[in-house]
């Protein structure tokens, strides 16, 4: 009832297994192919930073660490002495990531526990926050004194560039 194979079976059997052997191994690597392709390419959507303020703002020599210090509250006033008024993207938007990379140097979690202690002993409150570019734009040109972040290809004539951070992975 059961044959037994035959080395002709055998041949096929191991045809086979080389040729899906060889097919999951061209899989494999294209799958690594496409993670390095998107590691790369999630990394060059990373774009300069333009420090943006109030179209009339007179900050002073202003620079990274001045806006790190507005930004986390430690400072209310432009380096010049005129009140600021630091202006947010809300969480989770890839401009507010990267500001918090390259300004804040500390991950949006460090961000929210920073700024619980300081309202929690009355030492001011955390920057308003705006959801959109537009409303970014909007908020920065209609505040006198405020200072925020956007995108640098994002940037229109509504507002003043401060200075432009610069990511230097990308390069």
């Amino acid at each position: 009832m059961f044959k037994k194979p035959t080395s002709r079976y055998w041949q096929l059997a191991s045809m086979h297994f080389i040729y899906n052997f060889g097919e999951t191994r061209m899989f494999t690597k294209l799958r690594i192919l496409s993670v390095l392709l998107l590691m790369i390419a999630s990394n060059a959507a990373f774009a300069d930073l333009a420090i943006i303020g109030h179209p009339d703002s007179e900050t002073g020599e202003i620079d990274t660490q001045n806006v790190r210090k507005l930004f986390l509250g430690e400072r209310k006033a432009f380096p010049n002495g005129h009140h600021a008024t630091p202006i947010n993207h809300t969480a989770g938007s890839p401009d507010r990531k990267e500001f918090f990379s390259l300004v804040l140097n500390m991950p949006e979690s460090t961000h929210r526990r920073h700024w619980k202690r300081k309202i929690a002993v009355g030492a001011g409150s955390s920057p308003a926050e705006r959801s959109s570019h537009s409303d970014i734009l909007e908020s920065i040109a209609n505040t006198p004194g405020s200072i925020g972040y956007i995108d640098a290809s994002k940037v229109d004539d509504t507002v003043k560039v401060l200075f432009i951070v610069q990511d230097f992975n990308d390069v």
